[in-house]
């Protein structure tokens, strides 16, 4: 379902900046065949509570449809930005933690120091990468895992999404893991990512997973509602 323009309305008065990005998320989503540009930045199109993202996944190996879930802001920080997870067909929900490049600090039972690097590294460009080593600890049974990542930033691509028309940066992410216990224990983890600076979010995303070298996992997830709380 397409958002209505008036759902990214704010009862408060617009500043220009703002004005200007209800305009453009309008044209985008009134003109299905026209793609208009875009900022690179989320410093210029910021989130605020109230944002949601609601993705459909899928499972590629299977070719069955697995869970649609809900990406709703519910606080926002100079360091963090506070996420509510919800699925649809299920009660409850859990609580993500991110900082302003959409990198996660934590979740219900995993926290990253400093965090788990998947996010974007603005200003975004093709070509544009960037590596890290990271460290994470499950909060429930104390396991300690180590990572290095390689995210880069491969193309520009326009996408016809669910949620609309949109242009993205395309950027693809190798992590590789291993149990800080157990080193011979590896995870290694593929993901391509297609990150709209209109929406500020993903639009896009495919997830390939390998443990001892061997896929296990191989899933998919689209935009299909974003919105503004109005």
């Amino acid at each position: 379902m397409i958002p209505r323009l008036e759902a990214y309305c704010l009862s408060k008065p617009l500043h220009l900046a703002n004005i200007v990005a209800v305009l453009l998320i309008g044209v985008a989503l009134s003109c299905p065949g026209l793609v208009v540009a875009q900022s690179s930045t989320p410093a210029d199109n910021p989130v605020q509570v109230g944002d949601h993202w609601t993705f459909d996944s899928r499972d590629e190996i299977t070719g069955l449809p697995r869970d649609t879930y809900t990406l709703l802001v519910t606080e926002v920080s100079p360091n963090e930005i506070v996420v509510r997870q919800s699925f649809r067909r299920q009660s409850g929900f859990s609580i993500i933690v991110y900082d302003h490049n959409w990198d996660r600090i934590e979740t219900s039972n995993i926290k990253w120091k400093p965090n788990d690097n998947r996010g974007i590294r603005p200003p975004l460009a093709v070509g544009k990468e960037w590596r890290s080593e990271l460290e994470a600890r499950n909060t429930e049974n104390g396991a300690a895992f180590k990572n290095t990542i390689l995210s880069k930033v491969v193309a520009q691509e326009t996408l016809t999404a669910t949620a609309g028309m949109l242009d993205t940066f395309k950027i693809e992410t190798r992590i590789r893991e291993f149990n800080v216990a157990n080193p011979s224990k590896t995870w290694d983890y593929e993901s391509v990512n297609w990150y709209a600076p209109l929406t500020n979010f993903w639009v896009r995303r495919q997830f390939l997973t390998k443990v001892q070298k061997r896929t296990t996992e191989r899933i998919s997830e689209e935009l299909i509602e974003f919105g503004r709380k109005p």
